[in-house]
């Protein structure tokens, strides 16, 4: 279903704030000491421009002191961190600190320009100004460009970011880049829209700098192992291993014209996260065997580790008898092999076991020679000296730790950053060791932070590269000069980069024919929003997070004295993370006035385990508090129009949505659900086996807690949904099956609410053609643009609502 922290004691003057700003140190604040500011007037609200800088969850207290730690929460902010570091001063007073997002009176900046950045991320080098005070360098500039500025509402703004646009330039990075430790030729994989969506092989050469296609057209290179596969290809010496989607099968092909050899033979076996041991001329795998479910003889697919032989395919079982499995890497001499695993009702960023075996023949018999237990381990590896590494939250981050010769285990990243993702994909490895002899350094990918590690000293150095979001992965040349990874920021998209280790200098990897990493060109900033976090208080004296978009559009500016509508987005998972990175299809809906709230609610991940676990039992319910309370918070502070309210979501994100939307006097007035759920026991029994015990832990266990399934379910709470909804399935998805969502269609459609679906066929968990995704952008915009009733200045749709004239009528 499949930023952050900043708290201040009412003690704390406006001056020593704006010290810690630049110091980016952090108190906290109690929920009480909230209500006491905004009743005497002092620190009303927080904006947070976190573009370079990692904030950490800080928990609520009521301690005598500003410097008393939190009770559970962590400080440990990197030493490095200086006012150069410092994403800007933050904006605390009796007036409104969002002024200048709305062109208001004293603001220097162009009626309709609702960003205040020169739109270079974290402003010049040394910090940056005040969200208030920062002023465009050319007045003489401005002025002129508003001559030609429209007065018009929001909402009905026109935009060259249109649908088609944002539809056709999905070619998506779908698997990280692999270094080839031979050729040193750098892979990956991304699917492509003008192919319906497959994923497709290529590789970049570091000497010609080309980059070539290696699989066919009509090969799909992925897998479908916990229903979300990754980690569908290895690499080594020009020899590409690949799972092929149309059969589940492993196929070898030798350099970019070979032709694919066919290594396994069986449909019902689906394989993923391979790696290559050349001293045994083998795969080790993670297999999903469906054989004995498909027969009726078991429930669910049975899971394990295998070692293929690379060259006639027979396989021997390595480790079986867990439900799940990931990460096998073998040592560089081929001896020792490490694996997680976890069983139900855990999921990976729960409870995980990760094991050490030692090889003992070419058969692959492996016998145990280490073992770890407790809290979430995930992506192991070894470097070149066969010493092991891996991510582990044991101080309440996920943290690099590498075991030494004599088995002591070291945190390589001690500090409040996330290194690494919640693994609803296989082969994402935050992290490498450079492979240069004598190198004795580590990179990983921390936080929001391109970080290098030395292993001798321990000490850490932030490589500034110009992009403010890594993903995916990162990996090393294999001289340790360069290292390559997914970067974006608030103007471009992902894309794949070289980036120099010394300098920190990166270089885009083009293809000469658009694709990933280039369909996103730096966009005209003046139509681009970029992304602000902040924090609101929410229930329980908790704070949530979430990034701001106000609208963007140079050509046009509001009326006076109006605020724009708000879409409120609720991200899937529900164990995920909104990303500030640039996202087209905000922009569609920011570049004609709408503002967006892209909610971080409890449970989210990047905040530390603490907020991570904090979801517990309780989705359905702080997840909603949450994307409500940061409603309320910004039509408090008088941002948004609090008639024009709205809200989506993706998966676990629709539910949260559906449920926010299923409230006695819901606060939103209208509301999207893609392949959302609505039911959450139908879910509990008809989904797929990685997510079928998921339940367990964000509601309860069905058979004792049946009534909180019951409770929670937007589906069996329709009596209190009276907001018009508009659905967006897929007819072949197996996750959310689609009777959920035409349940929820035809009770609105039954009780006189404005409703629509549009069931994309052949489409899965997620739309890939380019045609729906464009068809799904205008439906929606259009679906709340009618509810708002206001006309759109360039976007059309033949979506047919349900109910639409008789409702308004009847208002």
């Amino acid at each position: 279903m499949g930023g952050k922290n900043l708290a201040v004691s009412p003690w704390v003057s406006v001056l020593a704030v704006v010290w810690w700003a630049a110091a980016a140190r952090a108190a906290a604040v109690p929920m009480e000491a909230i209500d006491d500011q905004q009743q005497e007037g002092v620190a009303k609200s927080v904006l947070l421009d976190l573009e370079q800088v990692f904030i950490p969850t800080v928990a609520s207290v009521s301690g005598e002191s500003e410097d008393e730690e939190a009770d559970g929460g962590r400080h440990d902010l990197p030493d490095e961190r200086t006012e150069h570091d410092s994403p800007g001063i933050l904006t605390i007073g009796t007036e409104s600190p969002w002024e200048d997002l709305l062109g208001g009176e004293g603001s220097r900046r162009p009626p309709g320009d609702a960003e205040d950045i020169g739109q270079t991320e974290g402003g010049p080098a040394g910090g940056g100004g005040s969200v208030s005070s920062q002023k465009r360098e050319e007045e003489g500039t401005q002025e002129d460009a508003q001559k030609d500025v429209q007065e018009k509402a929001y909402g009905t703004w026109a935009s060259p970011i249109s649908s088609e646009l944002v539809a056709r330039a999905e070619d998506e990075i779908k698997e990280p880049p692999k270094v080839d430790p031979v050729t040193g030729g750098v892979f990956w994989t991304e699917s492509l829209s003008s192919e319906s969506g497959i994923s497709s092989v290529f590789r970049f050469d570091p000497e010609s700098r080309a980059v070539v296609r290696w699989t066919s057209h009509g090969t799909d290179v992925r897998t479908r192992v916990n229903g979300y596969g990754g980690g569908a290809f290895a690499v080594y010496n020009h020899t590409l291993f690949f799972s092929n989607f149309a059969d589940n099968a492993i196929y070898r092909q030798d350099g970019p014209d070979g032709i694919p050899q066919q290594l396994t033979n069986t449909s019902y076996r689906r394989y993923a996260d391979g790696s290559y041991s050349p001293l045994l001329d083998a795969l080790f795998l993670v297999v999903e065997d469906h054989e004995l479910q498909l027969k009726g003889e078991a429930t669910e697919p049975e899971c394990g580790i295998v070692m293929v032989n690379a060259r006639d395919g027979t396989e021997k079982v390595v480790a079986a008898h867990a439900d799940f499995f990931s990460s096998p890497r073998v040592s560089q001499d081929g001896r020792l092999l490490a694996w997680v695993q976890w069983n139900h009702p855990q999921m990976p960023w729960g409870e995980t076991r990760m094991f050490v075996g030692e090889i003992k023949d070419s058969l692959g018999k492996v016998a145990i020679v280490k073992y770890f237990q407790h809290g979430s381990m995930m992506t192991p590896s070894f470097d070149r000296n066969n010493q092991l590494y891996y991510v582990h939250d044991s101080t309440g981050w996920w943290n690099l730790y590498q075991v030494t010769r004599r088995n002591f285990e070291r945190n390589l990243t001690p500090q409040s950053q996330e290194v690494g993702w919640p693994m609803w994909y296989f082969g994402r490895q935050a992290y490498d060791v450079n492979p240069r002899l004598g190198a004795n350094e580590a990179i990983a990918i921390c936080g929001h932070d391109l970080t290098v590690v030395d292993l001798v000293t321990l000490e850490r150095r932030v490589l500034r590269t110009g992009f403010s979001t890594y993903t995916m992965g990162v990996a090393y040349s294999p001289d340790g000069s360069k290292v390559y990874t997914v970067a974006a920021d608030g103007l471009r998209g992902p894309r794949l980069v070289e980036v120099n280790v010394s300098s920190g200098k990166a270089s885009p990897l083009r293809r000469e024919k658009g694709g990933a990493d280039s369909r996103f060109p730096p966009a005209d900033p003046r139509y681009v929003s970029i992304a602000r976090q902040i924090q609101f208080p929410t229930t329980q004296g908790d704070f949530a997070y979430g990034y701001l978009y106000m609208p963007k559009n140079k050509d046009y500016r509001a009326p006076p004295g109006t605020r724009p509508p708000l879409l409120v987005k609720a991200h899937g998972g529900p164990t995920g993370a909104a990303s500030k990175t640039f996202n087209a299809a905000y922009q569609f809906f920011t570049s004609r006035g709408f503002a967006i709230l892209d909610v971080d609610y409890r449970g989210s991940t990047g905040y530390g385990t603490l907020y991570r676990t904090k979801l517990q039992e309780m989705w359905g319910v702080y997840d909603v508090d949450d994307v409500l309370a940061g409603t309320d918070y910004l039509v408090q502070e008088g941002l948004v129009d609090g008639r024009r309210l709205c809200i989506d979501g993706v998966s676990a994100g629709g539910y949260t949505a559906l449920s926010a939307l299923a409230i006695a006097g819901s606060k939103f007035k209208a509301g999207a659900s893609f392949y959302g759920i609505s039911d959450l026991e139908l879910l509990a029994r008809d989904t797929h086996k990685f997510e079928s015990r998921y339940l367990d832990s964000l509601v309860g266990k069905l058979d004792k807690h049946l009534e909180r399934y019951v409770s929670r379910s937007p589906f069996r709470n329709h009596a209190k949904l009276d907001v018009p909804t508009v659905f967006f399935q897929g007819t072949e998805d197996k996750i959310v099956p689609p009777n959920q969502a035409l349940r929820m269609y035809e009770l609105l459609k039954g009780k006189g609410l404005p409703t629509a679906i549009i069931l994309f066929e052949d489409e899965g968990h997620g739309f890939i053609k380019p045609e729906n995704r464009q068809r799904a952008l205008e439906a929606e915009i259009f679906f709340f643009a009618k509810v708002f009733n206001f006309t759109l200045g360039d976007v059309e749709s033949n979506l047919t609502i349900d109910n639409l004239s008789s409702w308004r009528s009847e208002r």
